[in-house]
């Protein structure tokens, strides 16, 4: 009985001499010739055949994941729920994001946040310092990442962000575990004074935004007295990479279609000097995506403009090295608003319908019995049209807060609209392995 097949999870692209694949599960890019391949599809139905007279190409198919035993790749999806189950419970990494504050210093039209001017009470922040006491005591983190997030997190630098990072550092010394802290910012509140505590408090990831060019960007992301601000933010991007260089400096650049081919005209604001030091992150804002989304094609080559101008290039459409979509997934991990409430995912409003648990004051958080087990009892690709998708190795569909937030059958054709876009994102890169005249490379290449 033959056994063997071509997997299900094979892409293929024909060019004049030859034919690129690629295995989405093994992620291994190669080049062959169109006579090889005519093989493939010759013994489609009896690879048995192909072994006994093509002994030395059956061997390196096999290898390269394009003939598998069918129980095998068959299974493939069942072992991706597995490796996601033991990665999202068995992490022993605590991510912990905290919002000082929703207020912002600036009143972008696509925020989500209600800029609430309410902020964090001492009894918060000694909460807090009892969580991270109770995480850190219990001997099984390894590693503490400390992210704040908001609003504008540096509005509460000095009363908020100091003492709290300051606390969980001395915690993880005396716990030896490492300690590393992460923000995201609009960037216009950093100043010099404010970099011997990054330097301190192992502040090694940064996600600094940008709307596009200087004149667009100072019409839509401007202080409250209209003042515009790209100038000073982009001053302030310099001012890290020289002076900090941290591990991450991740500049995402939010565009809407209108404006996406001006996306560019960013490169000429930095010297080329410090390029490679910042990470360009191109994103689609939501609300404009969801009416009239850009191709994953057509910001990956956007991407490629900056990465020949020098700057590093920061991608996030393939997951096939975590082994699920995003950090919310993972059972190690929560966001702590000012007010004490718990959620898991930063990227939304606080709604109270949303809210995922509580901070008690003596350090513990109370999940609430509708929300976390719902949403950790599956993974986020658990569902009929992830498991039978042929590119779910490399994209592991929505994350869990948005499966979460799906209500019905027009929610689900929204959100996976993103998904849907994946086999042209594999088309251009099959493309730029053609330009590359390698024969074999691993598909991280092109992430």
């Amino acid at each position: 009985m033959n056994n063997f097949i071509l997997s299900y999870y094979n892409c293929f692209k024909q060019f004049d001499n030859n034919v690129v694949g690629v295995n989405l599960y093994t992620k291994l890019l190669f080049s062959i010739t169109i006579e090889n391949y005519n093989l493939l599809l010759l013994y489609e139905k009896n690879l048995l055949e192909l072994q006994e007279n093509y002994p030395a190409f059956f061997n390196l198919m096999r290898k390269l994941g394009v003939i598998q035993y069918f129980e095998t790749d068959n299974n493939l999806k069942n072992l991706l729920l597995f490796e996601n189950r033991k990665i999202c419970y068995g992490s022993s990494f605590y991510h912990l994001t905290i919002n000082p504050t929703l207020n912002c210093n600036f009143n972008c039209w696509y925020c989500f946040e209600d800029h609430s001017k309410k902020r964090i009470s001492k009894l918060t922040i000694s909460s807090i310092k009892k969580y991270a006491q109770n995480i850190l005591s219990s001997k099984k983190i390894t590693n503490f990442y400390l992210n704040w997030f908001g609003g504008e997190p540096l509005l509460e630098f000095k009363n908020v962000m100091q003492p709290i990072s300051h606390e969980i550092k001395f915690l993880c010394e005396k716990y030896n575990i490492h300690f590393e802290s992460l923000i995201t910012t609009n960037g216009y509140l950093i100043n010099e004074d404010m970099i011997p505590f990054f330097k301190d408090t192992n502040m090694q990831t940064f996600l600094i935004t940008i709307d596009s060019k200087k004149e667009i960007h100072d019409q839509t992301r401007f202080l409250k007295n209209s003042k515009g601000t790209y100038d000073k933010i982009v001053n302030n991007i310099i001012l890290l990479a020289e002076n900090l260089s941290p591990q991450s400096l991740t500049l995402r650049i939010n565009f809407i279609k209108e404006n996406f081919n001006s996306v560019t005209d960013i490169i000429e604001s930095f010297n080329p000097k410090i390029r490679k030091i910042i990470n360009i992150n191109v994103r689609q804002i939501i609300q404009d995506y969801l009416k009239n989304p850009v191709s994953i094609k057509e910001i990956e080559q956007t991407q490629s403009e900056f990465k020949n101008a020098g700057f590093t290039v920061k991608e996030e459409f393939l997951h096939y090295k975590e082994g699920y979509k995003c950090f919310v997934d993972i059972h190690n991990q929560a966001v702590i608003n000012y007010d004490g409430r718990v959620f898991k995912c930063p990227s939304q409003n606080f709604e109270k319908i949303k809210e995922d648990g509580v901070l008690t004051k003596d350090g513990n958080i109370i999940w609430h019995e509708n929300s976390l087990p719902c949403r950790m009892a599956k993974a986020s690709f658990e569902n009929n049209k992830c498991m039978e998708c042929k590119y779910l190795p490399v994209c592991f569909g929505l994350c869990s807060q948005k499966i979460s937030s799906i209500k019905c059958e027009e929610d689900y054709n929204k959100y996976f609209s993103y998904c849907n876009d994946m086999e042209n994102y594999i088309d251009f890169i099959m493309n730029e392995f053609q330009k590359s005249g390698r024969g074999l490379t691993h598909i991280s290449k092109y992430r």
